[in-house]
């Protein structure tokens, strides 16, 4: 267990955001995450590209709706990080990215099944270059040691007003020894 884990602060909180992002978009937002892209990571210091979380669900007329998500996890919690998340965001023209979501589609479609039907259709998304603006929101999570800034709030505020937008802040004081006692947690479950 311990070599899949990253040894940084950084990497480790950067993972840790993702992963808190990723429940909170199935318990609270009404999006399934169904592949959890930490899982399939080569490297225990190298950052996965492409979309921090993709969320899906339905729409009221059947279709697939996507949740583009990006995660931020510093101690101090800048403007300039903000814009960097807003402009993941916007690339693509705001939607998940075509490598993002064929990676999803294929481990799907790795698993027969229910999983399989899924990751045809994502990727029948994709062949089509069609995702309409109103069937994709954005999800932007960020936690710090700070209380919300103002540039945060701002941001939300000047979104796009072509999708949904939703933003989470969780501010942890001791955000580096929570951080710090997570993964120590981590590696002794991984050694039972």
């Amino acid at each position: 267990m311990a070599e899949r884990l990253p040894r940084t602060a950084r990497a480790r909180s950067g993972e840790l955001g993702e992963i808190l992002a990723t429940e909170l978009v199935e318990e609270q937002l009404g999006y399934r995450v169904p592949i959890r892209r930490l899982r399939y990571k080569d490297g225990r210091e190298m950052a996965l590209r492409g979309d921090d979380f993709i969320g899906i669900s339905l729409d009221p007329q059947g279709n697939l709706a996507f949740l583009k998500g990006e995660s931020k996890s510093r101690v101090n919690l800048s403007a300039a990080t903000i814009a960097e998340a807003r402009s993941a965001l916007s690339r693509d023209d705001g939607r998940p990215t075509p490598a993002s979501l064929l990676f999803v589609a294929d481990r799907l479609m790795d698993s027969n099944g229910v999983g399989a039907n899924l990751g045809r259709r994502i990727r029948n998304e994709v062949a089509d270059q069609g995702v309409p603006p109103a069937r994709i929101a954005h999800a932007l999570f960020t936690m710090s040691q700070n209380a919300t800034p103002a540039a945060l709030t701002q941001d939300l505020r000047s979104a796009d007003g072509l999708r949904n937008h939703v933003t989470v802040h969780l501010q942890i004081e001791d955000h580096q020894d929570f951080i710090a006692a997570t993964y120590e947690e981590a590696l002794a479950l991984g050694n039972d």
